[in-house]
């Protein structure tokens, strides 16, 4: 009798002896911190969900951005958030950038997006 291709029993099953195959979660958002060829800061999150498919985000200083120091000693930057969703027009919103670890908070969205979150990065919803 031939061996089955699958390693398994000759039932069919996809078990083998060492028990069932475990599959690999997929990643469902990430992030990314850097800078431009002029040299400006950027941050950019992608989120997917069953609801709202891929959406992804950019958040970059404009113009009239300026550096702010909390209590904490955190330099904070104004940003503008372009949002884009699959079949939906775009969305630009405000947010707040760490200017050094590049985490962005979209506080009217209830939003974090962060690049230094381990698997790389998390963008997703931001819970104090």
């Amino acid at each position: 009798m031939a061996r089955p291709r699958n390693g398994g029993s000759q039932t069919g099953y996809s078990a083998d002896q060492y028990g069932p195959q475990q599959r690999v979660a997929k990643k469902h958002s990430g992030a990314k911190h850097g800078s431009d060829k002029n040299g400006q800061v950027y941050t950019s999150g992608w989120n997917y969900s069953k609801r709202h498919g891929l959406v992804t985000f950019l958040c970059v200083p404009y113009k009239k951005s300026k550096r702010v120091t909390s209590a904490r000693g955190i330099e904070w930057i104004n940003v503008m958030v372009k949002i884009k969703k699959t079949m939906s027009a775009n969305q630009i919103v405000s947010g707040m950038m760490d200017f050094h670890s590049g985490r962005v908070i979209i506080k009217d969205l209830g939003l974090v997006i962060n690049p230094k979150a381990p698997n790389g990065g998390y963008c997703g919803t931001y819970n104090k």
